[in-house]
């Protein structure tokens, strides 16, 4: 009596797995989160005062642990994204308020300064 999932008598059992794939670089988690903070930087009104600089020091952070190990990780270009993207929102929120107490104090002049009364 043979049962239906016994093994064939006249085929060949296949061979046994090898080694596998070799494993490539790992993104790094600083990076992803670099990046992801920020991206988020842009969606968020007075929260990217903090948030952008935040994104832009993570990347300087993970920029390291990679330069340090080219070989272990492949996300570089995040980082960079989370640096530029980080410190171009800082530097637009600050040119902002510059704008903000320049025309209040009435520096700009008397029409701008109005405007604030």
């Amino acid at each position: 009596m043979s049962y239906p999932y016994d093994q064939n008598p006249y085929q060949q059992v296949p061979p046994p797995y090898g080694m596998g794939y070799p494993q490539g670089p790992r993104n790094n988690g600083m990076a992803i989160a670099s990046m992801c903070v920020s991206l988020a930087a842009i969606l968020t009104c007075y929260g990217a005062i903090l948030v952008g600089p935040v994104g832009a020091i993570l990347g300087h952070v993970a920029l390291r642990e990679i330069n340090r190990a080219p070989q272990a990780y492949s996300n570089r270009s995040m980082a960079l994204v989370g640096i530029i993207v980080g410190w171009i929102i800082a530097g637009l929120w600050a040119l902002f308020f510059t704008f903000v107490i320049l025309a209040a104090t009435g520096v700009l002049g008397p029409d701008v300064q109005e405007s604030f009364d």
